[in-house]
Order: structure tokens, then C-alpha cells, then sequence
């Protein structure tokens, strides 16, 4: 009885994230295998921000790996003709937040991306990930540096 209940959100999460990637235009360049990598991704990043400091590192690199995932599949996946140049240029975090925050804030942004009914050009949701994964390695390095600190 116990896992039926703790499987029950996870299945409930899988059933939104299916209802929306259904809802997706037909004729966008991005796959739907593609857009369940980008929801572990935001489910990794999203349980790495929210855990304690001892269980943050393993839970970064977990993090880590799935953008690596997103962005070697979007490269693999990718027609070249759909790319858009303006999207390297796309906003980034704003500065001053603080390596957590720009990691949330990065979430965000690639959250929207895929609950978006508009479509989406393989150039700016690699420009997305990218962004969470600049971002997940300040805050990696934000980690170490505390680490260090208290260390001594």
C-alpha cells in the first residue's frame, strides 16, 4: 500500500506531461521522445534544488547527465533547416540572482518551453538547456566553494 501511494504523484506527473506533449503541434521539429527527456530534466533539476546540502551533489550530477541527454538526443533528432540564429541571442538569467536562483530561474524557462502550445525551434530549447546547464554549474561550483569554506 505504501508504494501504490508514493507511485501515485509520479503517475499523475506522467500523465500531465503525456496530455501536453499529445497537445504539441504535429509538425514541430522537436520529437516527443525529446520532450520526456526535457521532463526528467526538469524533474531532476527540480528535486536537486529542493534537496539538503547532503544529498545536492549527486542529485547535481544527476542533473548534469540529463541535460547532457537532452542536448546529444536534440542534436541527433535535429533538421538542420529548423534552427533559428536569433535564439543564441535569447535572455538569459537575470544577473545578481544567486546560483540557486538562476538555476530555478532557468527551470522556468524550460518548463514554459514545454508546457508552450506554440511551437518550439530545436535552437532555442538547446539555447534553454544550455542556459539550466551554465547555470547548474555555477551553482556546482557555489557548492564546492561552501564546502570548502566550512572545511576549514
Amino acid at each position: 500500500m505504501t508504494t501504490q501511494t508514493h507511485d501515485t504523484p509520479v503517475v499523475m506527473a506522467d500523465a500531465v506531461i503525456a496530455q501536453v506533449i499529445q497537445l504539441k503541434d504535429p509538425d514541430e521539429a522537436i520529437s516527443n521522445a525529446i520532450w520526456w527527456r526535457v521532463a526528467e530534466l526538469l524533474r531532476a533539476c527540480t528535486t536537486a534544488t529542493a534537496s539538503g546540502p547532503h544529498l545536492t551533489t549527486t542529485l547535481l550530477e544527476h542533473a548534469f547527465t540529463a541535460t547532457d541527454d537532452v542536448l546529444s538526443s536534440l542534436s541527433a533528432d535535429s533538421d538542420p533547416s529548423t534552427t533559428d540564429p536569433d535564439a543564441a541571442y535569447a535572455s538569459t538569467a537575470p544577473s545578481g540572482l544567486g546560483a540557486l536562483a538562476a538555476t530555478r530561474h532557468s527551470c522556468l524557462l524550460l518548463a514554459r518551453l514545454l508546457f508552450s502550445l506554440d511551437r518550439t525551434t530545436p535552437a532555442m530549447l538547446a539555447t534553454r538547456v544550455n542556459q539550466l546547464r551554465r547555470a547548474l554549474t555555477a551553482w556546482r561550483f557555489e557548492t564546492l566553494d561552501a564546502r570548502i569554506s566550512t572545511a576549514h
